[in-house]
């Protein structure tokens, strides 16, 4: 595309946006990805693999080998109906959209972000989901009989499914960091987990694991780089990711189970908070940068949270004669406001 401007420039032509040698939506994105995977860009590996994932359905929806510029609100609105996901997902794949097609704009393939005219959808009050315990069981549960095409690999394959369960569950941490583990951030003698910068927040945490996981940990057999637990050092560690996203679904089916990877974080901490420990001690375990990002998730889940609302309201009394005045009097509140 870059070429085909160029060349009418040279030529004393003006490029017109949409006109006839406009990229079509897949070759658009192609390029756009290329210019997010740029190290000068200097973009998150998380982020990068979101815009991946989202554009990578748009890639393979029925208009993606069309023109760019036919791309309009309508055809949005269809492409969407067809994403069958969450309100908080899709608003999520809305964002990038907008975001790839601003892109666009920006590169002057199109006049108009057509993406911005498609409406946000109403997220979720309740977006947390830890799995209950007879869930976990049965994940726990499944590792065992999960397999692989090649059974001579189905050993490996089941023994790095219920270590990646027992690490998720018991330490909190996002599948991405969980991909990234290395053998050196476990401390035998103190059960302690260290990484000294998760992904996507730069937070240095550090959990003490339970036997359980570490034991399945030590099971793991060294498969080319003994750096890492899950990862084989080789490649890109998104890749990597992505297929321990995959053997979470997997076992998801095998066990009945609605399975995505951030419930065993949200189980993580729920549990902690439910059996008493303080938010402030959680906020440190899952690496929220800020306090308020554990309360906006998991404040409801706290038994002394619901007991200091419940507190709250109980005062309350309407019929009772009044301890002060309910309403200001109309100079008082032109003074306030003035």
């Amino acid at each position: 595309m870059a070429l085909h401007r160029i060349d009418l420039l040279e030529n004393g032509g003006e490029y017109v946006p949409g006109q006839k040698g406009g990229p079509t939506v897949s070759e658009a994105i192609a390029q756009f990805l290329d210019g997010c995977r740029d190290p000068k860009r200097n973009l998150a590996p998380s982020t990068i693999s979101s815009y991946e994932n989202t554009l990578g359905h748009l890639a393979s929806s029925s208009f993606a080998h069309g023109p760019l510029d036919k791309v309009d609100l309508v055809l949005l609105q269809k492409y969407a109906l067809t994403r069958a996901i969450a309100p908080s997902t899709w608003r999520k794949e809305l964002e990038t959209l907008r975001a790839f097609f601003a892109w666009c704009v920006d590169a002057d393939w199109i006049r108009k972000n057509p993406a911005k005219k498609v409406r946000m959808p109403q997220s979720e009050e309740l977006q947390t989901l830890p799995f209950e315990p007879d869930e976990v069981r049965k994940l726990i549960a499944a590792a065992d009989d999960i397999f692989s095409d090649n059974p001579g690999e189905t050993p490996y394959v089941r023994a790095r499914a219920r270590a990646l369960v027992l690490v998720l569950l018991y330490s909190g941490l996002r599948v991405s960091d969980v991909t990234v583990l290395r053998r050196s951030s476990l401390d035998l003698k103190t059960r302690h987990l260290t990484l000294r910068k998760i992904k996507k927040t730069g937070v240095r945490i550090q959990v003490q694991l339970h036997p359980d996981a570490i034991r399945a940990l030590e099971a793991l057999p060294v498969i080319r780089s003994a750096e890492y637990y899950f990862w084989s050092g080789e490649g890109d560690a998104i890749t990597c990711t992505k297929n321990l996203r995959r053997t979470i679904y997997r076992l998801g089916q095998i066990a009945g189970v609605h399975a995505h990877p951030h419930r065993f974080r949200d189980t993580f901490a729920v549990e902690l908070l439910t059996q008493g420990v303080d938010i402030r001690t959680v906020q440190l375990l899952l690496g929220h940068k800020s306090l308020k990002t554990t309360e906006r998730h998991y404040a409801h889940f706290i038994a002394a949270h619901q007991a200091r609302l419940d507190a709250a309201t109980a005062t309350l009394s309407f019929s009772a004669k009044p301890g002060r005045p309910l309403l200001m009097k109309p100079v008082q509140n032109r003074r306030r406001h003035a």
